[in-house]
């Protein structure tokens, strides 16, 4: 499974990260879709393609993380 973290200090043009809420653009697809780690606790499914999926784990400014898995 590949894997693309979300740099807190240096996020792309295409992604954003605020809270414990994050951006991502499907890296299987093009789609930007959102994650929250409080409405999403087990991850979101990309809603274009469902090929890759989107996590947070806690707050951006609290050491979190946020992440996205595809095959």
């Amino acid at each position: 499974m590949d894997r693309r973290e979300l740099d807190p200090n240096s996020l792309a043009r295409d992604e954003d990260w605020e809270g414990n809420n994050a951006a991502f653009t499907c890296p299987k697809c093009g789609k930007v879709f959102l994650v929250s780690a409080q409405l999403h606790k087990g991850g979101r499914e990309c809603p274009g393609c469902r090929g890759s999926r989107g996590y947070v784990v806690g707050g951006k400014q609290k050491g979190g993380k946020a992440y996205v898995e595809w095959s």
